[in-house]
């Protein structure tokens, strides 16, 4: 639904995309690109899809250069197979919406945060400046993990160099002049978000829901393993920092470094669900999360490539290549169930129907607890004009705006209650039974008042 929204969105000139883009609640950066990509490249389903691809690849430059020289080869293999083989990776990185892009950003503005104490040059700076402004410009909450990263180098300058803090400042006041244009857009979305969608409410179970979810791989066992990895790493080098002091100062750091990149999913987390109890309607959901789960697979890279050897009787077991066929069956699993979810349902039946039998002029009214057929349909047929009610609908039939009326429904109720409706003057022609995506639905039409 949201693809097929996001799709529909640019399906105009780019006036109205920007346009159609200040309407909705998030940034319009994302929108703008995908409309430059099918102008270049024709309006298809592997172009848009491919839109979302180029960001992670991105972050696996990132990783195959700036985390290679800085961490070392193995840490820089292994992030790179993380952006692929981990939870969420392959489903939001194929996405057609804007979350592979603000996670580009934000994974960057992340990464050079560390070279922006371990080199602090101008170059890394602005690219530490500009990865951090294009976050909020592709999702507010890619600029909320920003702003936790803001946080970790304001501590640092407080703590260790004072007398560079006014590099931080200078930042930070750039980061402000930049994004100041996005940031009055994004009060006026704010304003009317009340109105417009809320999300479910969080609660403890929720909560706890949320803290797992980038390690959740369709399989519990395999979950599990990973959590606990994750959480044996925290908590070995925490123990390995208290007890070796006589560490070098740049390995030290490298070590915190990897610890805070732990954090910022959890703050994030945190910021989101006070958020959702000040406001009206809660505008947090899971996977606003992703944008700071790539900073989870940094720590988790560094600290895996550092892991030292177990003395065994006769050889010397390289713990850190146990991550290996970890990696691989999280991998197998995530794969599996991302093939599912995008190839699972065959549409060309319904897509035959629609283009054989949806003409110009022709409406559409939903009878449905979701939006996802009044979104998808008219992208599958855009000739399709839908209408937000069946009052709407019923009556541009019967003034003859348009020539033929389509129902689709998922919702017996609501289907009831429409034919119940006084205003419906004549039974629908039953069309039979579709499905797309996780969706199925029954088809219907209402033939114009000058149809034969």
């Amino acid at each position: 639904m949201d693809e097929a929204f996001t799709a529909t969105l640019i399906r105009t000139d780019m006036a109205g995309v920007i346009s159609r883009s200040m309407r909705d609640t998030l940034p319009p950066l994302y929108n703008i690109l995908l409309k430059l990509m099918t102008d270049l490249f024709g309006y298809s389903i592997p172009v848009m899809k491919l839109t979302s691809v180029l960001p992670m690849i991105g972050t696996l430059f990132l990783g195959a250069t700036v985390v290679k020289r800085r961490h070392g080869l193995y840490a820089g293999c292994l992030f790179m197979i993380s952006l692929t083989a981990m939870p969420l990776m392959l489903y939001y990185g194929v996405e057609i919406r804007m979350y592979s892009l603000g996670f580009f950003f934000a994974t960057a503005s992340g990464i050079y945060a560390y070279e922006v104490l371990a080199e602090s040059c101008r170059k890394n700076w602005v690219l530490f400046t500009l990865f951090s402004v294009l976050a909020g410009y592709s999702h507010h909450f890619a600029f909320v993990c920003v702003g936790v990263i803001y946080f970790f180098l304001l501590l640092y300058y407080v703590i260790k160099d004072r007398a560079h803090l006014r590099r931080w400042f200078f930042c930070l006041l750039a980061t402000f002049i930049l994004y100041l244009p996005c940031l009055v857009i994004t009060l006026k979305q704010l304003k009317r978000v009340s109105g417009y969608f809320s999300m479910p409410e969080i609660t403890p179970r929720l909560f706890l829901q949320y803290m797992v979810y980038p390690y959740t791989t369709g399989i519990s066992g395999l979950s599990l393993i990973l959590l606990l990895s994750v959480i044996a790493l925290f908590v070995f080098r925490l123990i390995a920092l208290k007890r070796d002091k006589e560490q070098p100062a740049s390995t030290r750091a490298g070590h915190m470094y990897a610890l805070l990149c732990f954090l910022p999913y959890y703050l994030v987390l945190l910021f989101g669900t006070l958020l959702s109890k000040i406001m009206t309607a809660n505008i947090f959901v899971d996977r606003y999360l992703f944008f700071s789960a790539g900073l989870i697979w940094l720590f988790f890279s560094i600290e895996v490539s550092s892991l030292p050897d177990l003395h065994l009787k006769n050889r010397d077991l390289p713990l850190k290549m146990l991550a290996v066929p970890l990696v691989i069956l999280v991998f197998i699993s995530t794969f599996h169930t991302e093939w599912k979810v995008e190839y699972g349902t065959d549409p060309s039946e319904m897509i035959a129907f629609l283009d054989t039998h949806v003409k110009e002029g022709d409406g559409l009214i939903t009878c449905s607890d979701s939006e996802a057929l009044y979104w998808c349909l008219p992208f599958y047929a855009p000739l399709l004009q839908p209408y937000g009610s069946a009052e709407a609908g019923l009556e541009a039939l019967e003034n003859g705006e348009i020539d033929k009326l389509w129902i689709a429904s998922d919702h017996e109720p609501a289907l009831k209650e429409l034919l119940d409706d006084p205003a419906l003057q004549t039974a629908p022609v039953t069309d039979g039974e579709f499905c797309f995506d996780r969706y199925r639905f029954s088809l219907y039409h209402l033939p114009g008042a000058d149809a034969d």
